[in-house]
């Protein structure tokens, strides 16, 4: 079983771009911006924070809200 590791020109490119994208003065700092938040970006298929009931606003309406909380049952 073998685990590749980082290089250490590649740990120290990772935090020169973490570095300059904190800086957000240059274009160079932008783009380092938009290269680290496109590497730490889940795709929303692999993102387990996503609610379904939410993206698709299936949520309760806040009449339904009230009737829930207060305890009414589903027919009344």
């Amino acid at each position: 079983m073998s685990t590749k590791q980082p290089s250490a020109v590649s740990s120290k490119l990772a935090f020169w771009m973490a570095q300059r994208s904190s800086r957000n003065r240059t274009l160079v700092d932008r783009l380092c911006r938009r290269m680290v938040a496109k590497a730490m970006t889940n795709p929303p298929e692999d993102d387990f924070m996503r609610d379904d009931l939410i993206e698709n606003d299936l949520g309760f309406d806040p009449d339904e809200l009230d009737r829930y909380q207060g305890g009414a049952s589903a027919g009344d």
